[in-house]
């Protein structure tokens, strides 16, 4: 294994009441040089959220990354994975999103 992807979880319900799971990548994790461990480098620090049980915590996920699609937006260089989940903004039409906020 040469690096695994960092990774947060969010479950979100669909409009037709389904629980879903949206991944979004926020970082990398290598083997340590030496000894057992991994060395993490976080491009985005995540928020704490309330856990099922009702404890507020910061979870990070670390798995290997997904093979990489065709249909994937190319970045910057760096290896990155994308997962097409539904976005919180998608299906929103028709619906008044202004809250004057001034930007």
């Amino acid at each position: 294994m040469s690096r695994l992807d960092a990774l947060i979880v969010r479950e979100y319900q669909t409009s037709n009441g389904d629980t879903k799971a949206a991944f979004t990548k926020i970082g990398t994790a290598w083997p340590a040089k030496q000894g057992a461990g991994y060395s993490i480098v976080l491009d985005a620090l995540p928020l704490p959220s309330m856990s099922r049980d009702g404890k507020l915590e910061c979870r990070i996920l670390l798995r290997e990354p997904l093979p990489a699609r065709d249909d994937a937006p190319r970045g910057n260089g760096r290896s990155s994975t994308v997962q097409r989940e539904l976005h919180p903004a998608q299906g929103m039409e028709g619906r008044d999103l202004d809250d004057d906020v001034p930007f």
